[in-house]
């Protein structure tokens, strides 16, 4: 009997205890539950609502200081300048060309809504000079500058007149004043090619008195046009022994084979062994 009310105060005990976790577990009276944010509205920040898109392109005007250039955006054509294109922003690669003229190349940044300018200031290419031959490796020399062998091509020279020497094994160099112009020059030497074109004025020395005259010799061979037409004659090489020059005595002397000999004189002995020399280099060859 002693007991049982310690059993009953145990159990109150319990009751008590369990009436008190129920009552904790009950929200309190007049509030109601808490909802999570919104992931929109927790990720707009306050300074960007309501705010409008802004433009998502500008534009590129492009001018050039030489008229009817070509101009090129990103390697893309767009005509000719004056022109003005719509472009995504950022960097943007132009170029402007024109023929005989150094491209005009360079970055330009493109601004959203704005219009990017551009001058494009063309300066006029050097003047391009080719020398070849039909000697392959022929040496080029300019002005005694030696600049490569054949082919070769510079537009390091300036405009105007310059000394042009072409040398190749087995043949006789070849020169010539060549003028460079503004538009550039190409040159060919054709070492293989015979080319005879030789004219002077020349007085025929008779036996007794003289009659003038022209000299002349091609591919063909040896002519003289007298002012006195029975002095006239015409020869072919293999008809003509060696021309020889006196050129103290100032006298060119050619004889036909087998056949009548001719004597010339010229105000210059450097003439007389000019044409020589070159009627008889031609005829090695021919």
């Amino acid at each position: 009997m002693q007991g049982r009310p310690i059993v009953i105060a145990l159990l109150l005990a319990a009751a008590i205890a369990a009436a008190s976790w129920l009552l904790l577990r009950q929200p309190a009276s007049g509030m109601g539950r808490a909802h999570a944010p919104e992931p929109n509205a927790a990720a707009t920040p306050a300074s960007t609502a309501g705010r409008a898109a802004g433009p998502a392109s500008g534009r590129l005007r492009v001018e050039s200081s030489v008229p009817g250039a070509s101009v090129s955006v990103d390697g893309r054509a767009l005509g000719t300048a004056p022109r003005e294109a719509e472009l995504g922003p950022g960097p943007h690669r132009l170029q402007v060309t024109k023929d005989g003229f150094v491209p005009y190349r360079v970055e330009v940044q493109v601004v959203p809504g704005h219009t990017s300018r551009v001058e494009a200031r063309l300066d006029r290419e050097p003047p391009r000079l080719r020398v070849d031959a039909d000697v392959p490796g022929a040496r080029v020399f300019l002005d005694r500058r030696f600049l490569g062998t054949t082919p070769v091509e510079t537009r390091e020279v300036p405009p105007g007149p310059h000394q042009l020497d072409v040398a190749a094994e087995g043949f006789d160099i070849h020169g010539e004043t060549i003028d460079l112009g503004p538009d550039g020059r190409e040159v060919v030497v054709r070492f293989k090619e015979v080319r005879l074109d030789e004219t002077l004025a020349v007085t025929h020395k008779h036996g007794v008195g003289s009659c003038r005259g022209t000299l002349s010799a091609n591919n063909a061979g040896l002519h003289y046009q007298a002012s006195d037409a029975s002095d006239t004659f015409s020869a072919r090489f293999a008809d003509l022994l060696p021309l020889q020059v006196d050129y103290l005595g100032k006298n060119l002397r050619v004889k036909l084979r087998g056949g009548r000999t001719y004597n010339f004189t010229a105000d210059s002995a450097d003439a007389l062994l000019s044409f020589q020399k070159a009627v008889e280099a031609a005829r090695k060859r021919l």
